[in-house]
């Protein structure tokens, strides 16, 4: 009787860890990522009474007979199946809701393993487990670029306010389709209107352009170039004569000075009848009284002035002022002026006297500014001789001092008939009136196509955004023409700022197949600024576009973009995170990374919804989620994989596997000590009997009455 009490001692054992085990399940039912346990169990030893043996001739095979020695838990596993996906809001929360990764996260050099997604940006920035302070892992962006590196991972620092640098548009990439069946309209004549205003209508426009070549320097000043100018290379000095012009005038600094000789215009009111008693005598404001501030021109008027200090009448009509030291006229020296026909004036001693003179030579010296008639303005290395005539001319050698040639543009306008083009308007044969280009060839009877115009976004390098208009216009069945806004290969965009933007187009012909595939057509566009920001070439990728039947869809989209700051972040599927900024561009910033083992019911459970590695876990893979087959599910959590209706229901099992080994302890207890006194068999049936059993002829007799079998099977198995 001993061995049914050990056996029964291992049963109460063991129901009772799968009771713990069921015990802890329940408990963190609403746990979040957290995996459930079960207990299964295998049977000792047993002990053999007689060993089997073989048949032979005379007899059959006997089977062993056995006792066994109870039982013992043979595993507490882990059960790693998903738990159900409960949305929660908050975009942050990530569920792992297919596969079996588990989220890395660290503390120190140490890493663990977990499927509680609950994650949150701490002060600093960091992605981590806010209820244990652990940092999450993962792979951070360099530009918007993520390279997943194994096991090679960093915690996820995203900080915020993150600023982002303006980026310089490089290319602009064209999609979609031009209309293959765009309609031609014959023209009957061209309305052209004038930048003064004025109109005129003609059978034949051809209008020339008018412009010159420009260098932008890298100090921002640009140079407009004559015809006549030598070649000039990018990224070195400008050599050679660049332009010959007249001067418009000239600007006087302190570092700069201007030397001018005044004379009286009897022409002018406003100017004296004499200065110090002569009619004909000129000022010469040099050395010590030059002109040190202002911008003055040949023939203009130069403003006088000075505080009166004697009045003398001349009768009938000239009035004689003396005007002191202080006056502009001739600075340092006091002078005397004879006012003609100061009828309307009244003077007094202490009033300041104004006037005018005229400007009858100007010598610009070292430092001083000459501004030409062609729009080009320099600083002077060298005082160059005197202007006497408003037709005086100077001409610019370019050297070091000019700066470096960071471009070479086109500035251009169009003219015709002498005058500037500002748009035309081409009447049709059939009596519709549609916009033209300035800058096309339009005479009556010729084809005309309507243009479909785009705009491409530019990003300088100072981040300063920039539209510039590009028109594509069909010039024969599957050939298409591109130019700028007015129809040439330049364009000047004024900005708001008042600047201007001067683009260049260079470009050949679009060409389809006669599928309305693209063939050839290449396009760059070459933009200079006077805002400060450096030069740049767009190239333009026309490969995308289709010439198909149907409305013309062309679009651009260029990269680039201006400066911004991080305003949110959202997480997709794959545990990208991606920041949106405050310039409406969205980087890649991070990637959360995923671990996955060969074994994942044989990871150490470590409390706190944590795993590590153990020896039976198998090999580690660290990598993004779709690279192991795991998806995610954002502002979401997974909850546990409890169920419960099944823990209650190993609960009622447990409960009466350990009540049927408590009832076999109490039965041999009481049969041990009705043996121990000697008690004969029907004290031991009567005992056996008040425990719950039975004997098998009255088992048999229940059955028999119940109709579950017949009385000569009963027979049969007590005989047996």
């Amino acid at each position: 009787m001993i061995r049914s009490m050990f056996s029964a001692v291992s049963g109460l054992k063991g129901h009772q860890t799968r009771m713990d085990v069921v015990g802890n399940n329940i408990a963190n039912v609403n746990t979040t990522g957290f995996k459930a346990s079960r207990v299964t169990f295998a049977d000792m030893i047993s002990q053999n009474l007689s060993g089997a043996s073989a048949p032979n001739g005379t007899i059959g095979g006997v089977n062993p007979k056995q006792i066994g020695l109870g039982m013992s838990v043979a595993s507490t596993d882990l059960l790693y199946t998903n738990g159900s996906v409960q949305q929660t809001g908050k975009n942050t929360d990530i569920a792992i809701s297919r596969g079996d990764g588990l989220f890395v996260v660290s503390k120190g050099q140490q890493k663990f393993y977990t499927r509680n997604g609950a994650f949150s940006f701490d002060a600093e920035g960091n992605l981590t487990i806010p209820s244990t302070g652990l940092y999450v892992q993962g792979y951070m962006a360099n530009n918007g670029v993520i390279s997943v590196a194994g096991d090679n991972t960093t915690k996820i620092r995203i900080p915020a306010g993150k600023s982002m640098e303006a980026q310089t548009t490089a290319t602009a990439s064209y999609t979609k389709n031009l209309n293959a069946t765009t309609p031609g309209y014959e023209v009957a004549n061209v309305l052209v209107r004038y930048a003064d205003g004025t109109t005129q209508t003609t059978n034949s426009y051809a209008p020339s352009e008018v412009g010159k070549l420009v260098l932008t320097m890298d100090n921002g000043r640009k140079i407009y170039l004559d015809s006549s100018a030598p070649a000039q290379t990018v990224g070195s000095a400008p050599t050679g004569t660049l332009y010959s012009s007249t001067i418009s005038n000239v600007t006087a600094s302190t570092t700069g000075h201007v030397d001018a000789v005044l004379a009286m215009d009897s022409g002018n009111p406003s100017s004296p009848k004499e200065i110090n008693g002569s009619a004909t005598a000129t000022i010469t404001r040099t050395g010590a009284t030059s002109l040190t501030s202002g911008t003055y021109a040949f023939g203009d008027v130069f403003n006088i002035s000075g505080k009166i200090t004697s009045v003398v009448s001349s009768p009938p009509s000239d009035v004689v002022l003396t005007l002191d030291a202080n006056n502009t006229i001739t600075p340092g020296t006091p002078v005397t002026v004879k006012v003609p026909n100061p009828n309307s004036f009244t003077y007094a001693v202490g009033d300041t006297y104004t006037g005018q003179l005229k400007i009858t030579s100007l010598t610009p010296q070292t430092g001083a500014t000459v501004t030409t008639a062609d729009g080009n303005s320099v600083k002077l290395a060298a005082a160059i001789p005197a202007i006497t005539s408003a037709t005086a001319t100077y001409a610019h050698t370019g050297s070091a001092t000019d700066g470096t040639i960071q471009a070479i543009t086109r500035e251009s306008v169009y003219q015709f008939g002498g005058k500037t083009v500002s748009s035309v308007v081409l009447n049709t044969k059939s009596g519709s009136s549609i916009d033209g280009l300035v800058g096309k060839d339009y005479a009556r009877n010729d084809t005309f196509y309507p243009s479909v115009a785009t705009t491409i976004t530019v990003y300088d390098s100072l981040g300063a955004k920039h539209d510039v208009p590009v028109v594509f216009t069909k010039a024969s069945n599957n050939k298409w023409t591109l130019s700028l806004g007015s129809g040439g290969d330049t364009f000047n965009i004024t900005e708001a700022d008042g600047t201007t933007t001067t683009v260049a187009l260079t470009k050949t012909d679009l060409k389809f197949d006669t599928s309305g595939s693209y063939v050839s057509g290449t396009a760059s566009l070459s933009l200079t600024y006077e805002n400060g920001a450096a030069p740049q070439q767009v190239a333009m990728n026309l490969a995308a576009i289709t010439q198909y039947s149907g409305t013309s869809t062309i679009a651009a989209d260029s990269d680039g973009h201006a400066a911004g700051t991080l305003a949110s972040v959202d997480i997709d599927s794959t545990g990208v995170i991606t920041g949106t900024y405050t310039n409406n561009v969205r980087q890649k910033e991070a990637q959360i990374a995923m671990a996955q083992f060969n074994n994942p019911s044989g990871l150490t459970k470590m409390g706190g919804n944590l795993y590590q590695e153990s020896n039976n876990s198998g090999t580690r893979t660290i990598s993004g989620a779709s690279d192991i087959g795991t998806e995610l599910t954002t502002s979401a959590l997974e909850m546990s994989n409890v169920d419960l209706a099944d823990q209650f229901s190993d609960m009622i099992i447990t409960q009466r596997g350990f009540q049927s080994n408590s009832k076999i302890i109490t039965v041999d207890d009481e049969m041990r000590s009705l043996i121990h006194k000697s008690a004969g068999e029907g004290e031991l049936r009567a005992a056996a009997r008040a425990n719950g059993f039975r004997s098998m002829r009255e088992d048999g007799q229940r059955w028999i009455d119940a109709g579950i079998t017949s009385q000569d099977e009963v027979v049969r198995a007590t005989r047996d």
